[in-house]
């Protein structure tokens, strides 16, 4: 994320120009990286195959949590075919499913295509909900120049180009979360709650924030959403149980709460062995040590997390920050302290960096100027380069936490308590209403 200040000193601008011919010499060389997986094509799409399997079984009548059918139903359609052995090239391996009974449902349609086309369309989906997503997000932020420049940026990002390459819905998350924003700054509650309801494709990456934006709110507003999170909530259970039956919202929750069937189905002894990297803190916790201190030491930080979310709330509270710079400060901290976490999902702390980047190039007018600069700035350096480091041996995959670990802190030092809010430059840009309780602030976003 960029942003511009309206007058900048020759000096400064010549540090500028070289900070940022850095930045393209690193774009460059991912760009190439890029080009390189995509000529070798190994492992496009797994995750949308696996989507597409658990479609066309539940779509025959199938239970896409039972593993046992599940694996049956991969193996025909990417093995079989092929006359592939797991020592080949190219052979598919088995992967749970764990989405919602109503997301395989909704992608029938394309599940229904050869793989080639409906991974193709699924892929221009991914973009296009980044787009989106990212958009909401700056308006929401105030962002009132450099759009196209800051959108671009996020769109070559590792998080989103893991998310195309593994055809995942980590976007669409990104859309919510920005439309959610929007809204919020809108002051329509009931529609961001309602809005953010979607979440429930991911559950345990935006879900427990749910419970704690009310609290960002004044009481009709925390009413409106939780009224519209609730609706939109019951309106999935209650469509979900129409098309595939209630027992498939149990298989579903069942399926969340453990890897036992995907365990014996690997024919692995322990979770470790099927995640070697997951970016978060207790998520490495709980690849790196051993059982049962890992599980141990995961909730201990996950419980850590929740206190610091705590904190973000009560310094909402008391100094009466805007509630869209809270909710994507709260969405970085839980990320940074929940276990299951892929690097495709890091995507969701790109708001957190356009609230940081905003701030700390706006009117902030404390000290430590230069520290609120250089934050953001090297949160965009590590979120363009680092989510990669999945790839690198131990310790150095441990690189990949740097990211969220900055944005994390970026976005606690956004939330200042001087009370400062992201207001836009323009009136007409956006316009809040009345039902929030919110001081309106400056600070120049560009």
């Amino acid at each position: 994320m960029i942003s511009t200040a309206p007058r900048v000193r020759p000096s400064a601008l010549s540090g500028a120009g070289v900070l940022w011919l850095g930045y393209a010499a690193l774009v460059a060389g991912l760009m190439a990286l890029y080009i390189t997986a995509v000529m070798r094509g190994i492992g496009i799409g797994v995750d949308f195959a696996c989507f597409r399997a658990a479609s066309l079984l539940l779509a025959h009548g199938g239970n896409p949590y039972d593993v046992n059918q599940l694996w049956q139903q991969e193996n025909l359609l990417y093995n079989v075919p092929h006359h592939l052995a797991p020592v080949d090239v190219g052979y598919y391996p088995f992967d749970e499913y764990r989405n919602p009974p109503l997301f395989a449902l909704l992608l029938t349609p394309l599940a229904r295509l050869p793989f080639t086309a409906g991974y193709v369309i699924f892929t221009l989906a991914v973009v296009g909900l980044a787009v989106v997503g990212s958009w909401l997000t700056l308006r929401a932020l105030g962002w009132t120049e450099r759009r196209v420049l800051a959108i671009g940026i996020v769109l070559i990002s590792p998080c989103v180009f893991l998310a195309v390459w593994n055809g995942q819905q980590s976007t669409l998350l990104l859309c919510v979360l920005g439309a959610t924003l929007y809204a919020l700054r809108q002051g329509r509650a009931g529609l961001a709650g309602a809005v953010f309801a979607l979440s429930w494709v991911k559950p345990h990456l935006l879900v427990p924030v749910a419970l704690a934006v009310p609290l960002l709110l004044s009481w009709r507003p925390a009413l409106r959403w939780c009224g519209g999170f609730g609706a939109l909530t019951v309106l999935g259970l209650v469509a979900t149980a129409v098309t595939s039956g209630g027992a498939s919202i149990m298989a579903w929750l069942h399926s969340l709460l453990g890897y036992t069937g995907y365990i014996h189905v690997a024919q692995v002894t322990d979770v470790s062995a099927l995640q070697n990297y997951l970016p978060s803190l207790s998520g490495t916790a709980l690849v790196w040590l051993p059982p049962p201190w890992n599980k141990l030491c995961a909730v201990a930080i996950m419980a850590l997390g929740l206190g610091v979310m705590v904190t973000v709330v009560a310094r909402a509270q008391r100094y009466r920050s805007a509630p869209w710079v809270g909710v994507c400060v709260l969405v970085a901290v839980w990320l940074l302290c929940t276990p299951y976490l892929h690097t495709h999902d890091d995507v969701l702390l790109l708001p957190a960096l356009a609230a940081a980047w905003a701030w700390g190039h706006g009117g902030a007018q404390t000290g430590r100027r230069g520290m609120r600069r250089a934050l953001p700035l090297l949160s965009l350096w590590t979120i363009t380069v680092l989510p990669l480091a999945f790839v690198l041996p131990r310790p150095w995959s441990l690189l990949g936490l740097v990211p969220p670990v900055l944005i994390c802190a970026s976005g606690l030092l956004a939330q200042d308590k001087t009370g400062c809010t992201l207001e836009p430059r323009s009136a007409a840009d956006v316009r809040p209403q009345s039902g929030d309780r919110v001081r309106a602030g400056t600070h120049g976003v560009g």
